[in-house]
């Protein structure tokens, strides 16, 4: 199984960095290694002018955040059928900013688990160690394995201070056990290319904020991906 590489760019970048980080990672696309996949997430502004790029440069897209509604009268809400054309892949749901900022609750993220899968976006749930099964009970049982799970410990955020393999280990497991045996995990929190190869040994891939900003670093990072 291929090893999934998220950039997400939260709320940096306009449409000239974009283009430019696009142009440096399609330059080294074949230096990656085979079974590495690279997914970003850029701003919602950002999402038509990088798709059309991001194709030829071998890169999937992903939303940083989706609607818990139908298209309908919502206002500044992007539904999932608004996203009908763009070729996104994946949905970032329940990232830790997201609930700490917004108060999303976990019956919040489980209602974007459901439109994003309705629409044929795979969701990308984060979670922290402590609540893994509290996510898990609030989604269609149906919906559980066609999820990708991100674990990323709140103290290891922004903070520079990346989680320890052994946690790692053990939240991997507890995923598992909540979500299914042959569930997708990814780990974020402060993973840069000096860190990203041991946390391979025990996930399916990276949710990468920070490191991915600067192209020249995210492509040292990906490259660090065996």
């Amino acid at each position: 199984m291929s090893k999934l590489i998220i950039a997400n760019w939260k709320s940096q970048k306009n449409i000239k960095e974009a283009g430019i980080w696009l142009d440096i990672i399609k330059a080294e696309r074949d230096s990656f290694e085979e079974g590495v996949q690279v997914v970003v997430a850029p701003p919602y502004p950002l999402l038509p002018a990088v798709a059309e790029k991001a194709e030829e440069a071998g890169i999937e897209i992903a939303v940083q955040d989706i609607s818990p509604f139908e298209a309908g009268s919502y206002t500044g809400a992007v539904s999932a059928y608004n996203l009908s054309g763009l070729s996104v892949k994946y949905a970032i749901v329940g990232h830790s900013e997201r609930r700490l900022y917004f108060h999303e609750t976990h019956a919040d993220v489980a209602r974007k688990v459901t439109q994003a899968i309705e629409h044929g976006i795979t969701p990308v749930v984060c979670v922290d160690h402590d609540f893994v099964y509290e996510q898990a009970a609030v989604i269609d049982e149906e919906y559980l394995e066609q999820c990708i799970i991100a674990y990323e410990p709140a103290g290891a955020i922004g903070t520079g201070l990346n989680e320890d393999i052994g946690r790692v280990r053990r939240v991997s497991k507890r995923v598992r056990d909540a979500f299914g045996d042959d569930i997708r995990m990814l780990y974020g929190g402060s993973v840069t290319e000096e860190n990203i190869g041991e946390y391979m040994l025990v996930t399916d891939g990276a949710l990468v904020a920070t490191a991915s900003l600067k192209p020249e670093q995210f492509v040292k990072l990906v490259q660090a991906v065996k």
